[in-house]
């Protein structure tokens, strides 16, 4: 069975065009896409302005603070952000991020005995007595995927 084509050069003509029209819808679409994401999707992790101070205040209070320890880069701290973002948006006391490789991040590393930059503090204070809770992980690598460890970080955000 033969197909003829009367006008060729206008046949190869359209299909060209709508093989060059589908790849701009393509384009656009994809584009579109990234771009909502990148724009609606978790920020980077940045330190608390004035961490120490901020901490020190909250600290005089009869309140539970957290600090989320975070590195640049790190795996682990990317995983979870969101998790983190989403349960901070919840709390009703201060989350103050400490980036680890800042003076005072280095300094609030040391006092809490921190090994890994994943890491929460849960400082809570009532009365006179100050308790301090270090979850040592907010994300885990898990099959070759980095992953939010969901249940510390919801255990770490609990009213208390």
């Amino acid at each position: 069975m033969k197909i003829y084509i009367k006008n060729k050069k206008k046949f190869f003509q359209r299909v060209f065009l709508g093989l060059v029209l589908a790849a701009v819808m393509l384009g656009g679409t994809g584009g579109i896409i990234y771009y909502v994401k990148t724009q609606n999707g978790p920020k980077d992790l940045v330190e608390t302005p004035n961490v120490m101070q901020r901490l020190n205040e909250s600290e005089k209070k009869n309140q539970k603070i957290i600090l989320v320890f975070f590195k640049d880069g790190c795996p682990y701290c990317e995983a979870a952000k969101t998790e983190i973002e989403k349960a901070k948006i919840q709390a009703n006391f201060p989350v103050l991020y400490v980036n680890t490789e800042s003076r005072e991040g280095q300094q609030l590393k040391q006092k809490y005995k921190l090994q890994y930059a994943s890491s929460l503090v849960i400082i809570q204070k009532q009365k006179n007595t100050v308790t301090t809770e270090v979850v040592v992980a907010y994300g885990d690598k898990i099959r070759g995927q980095y992953v939010p460890l969901t249940e510390n970080i919801q255990k770490a955000f609990e009213n208390l």
